[in-house]
């Protein structure tokens, strides 16, 4: 459909359509976005703040995306939810989390995103993900409302214009993101799945 669009509007190739026609046609590799983006002096300043390794920190950061993204793809299954998530997005779109690393570390950032994105389910997701990753339910959780805001942040970049996101992009590109999420790493996808699909 959108090189239908590009086809029959050339002019498209100069304006905006063409940016929308671009974010439907590239895949969102969010998962790689966000590791990429938090350096080994970052990871080591959240691992202290947790007392865990660093490459547990890495791996549960991993394993966090199939989580929140698929909180997220729940919750845009609605109109309403999409149109929810569009505003918080917009709201998000100056946001650089990492900027602020002691509110991000201590969770400031992150624990009131995790209860809209997860609601009830984050003690269960984080005691899933802890039992891949061997850290407590505990650890797990406060690595959650780390990457929460990231995850956001990320998202907001990609998909708003203007401090605005269009609920159907995101509806739509939120649930790519998170299937792509769960493919790379299917191990947890497939027990988060049964965990997220009873969301509330």
């Amino acid at each position: 459909f959108i090189i239908e669009e590009v086809i029959r509007h050339p002019e498209a190739i100069r304006g905006s359509r063409l940016r929308r026609a671009h974010r439907y046609v590239q895949p969102m590799a969010l998962a790689d976005d966000v590791l990429s983006g938090i350096d080994a002096d970052t990871l080591n300043k959240i691992a202290d703040q947790i007392g865990v390794d660093p490459a547990k920190v890495q791996s549960v950061l991993k394993d966090s995306l199939p989580a929140l993204l698929g909180g997220m793809e729940k919750n845009v299954q609605s109109g309403d939810g999409a149109a929810s998530l569009a505003n918080a997005l917009g709201d998000h779109a100056q946001a650089n989390p990492l900027g602020d690393l002691g509110s991000l570390i201590s969770g400031a950032l992150g624990s009131g995103i995790l209860e809209k994105v997860l609601g009830g389910s984050t003690p269960q997701v984080s005691e899933a993900i802890g039992g891949k990753s061997g850290l407590s339910s505990d650890q797990v959780q406060k690595i959650l409302a780390v990457a929460a805001p990231i995850v956001m942040a990320f998202l907001a970049k990609r998909l708003t214009s203007g401090g605005k996101a269009d609920p159907g992009v995101v509806q739509k590109e939120v649930k790519d993101a998170s299937e792509k999420a769960k493919s790379d790493s299917p191990d947890i996808g497939s027990i988060l799945g049964g965990i997220l699909g009873g969301l509330k």
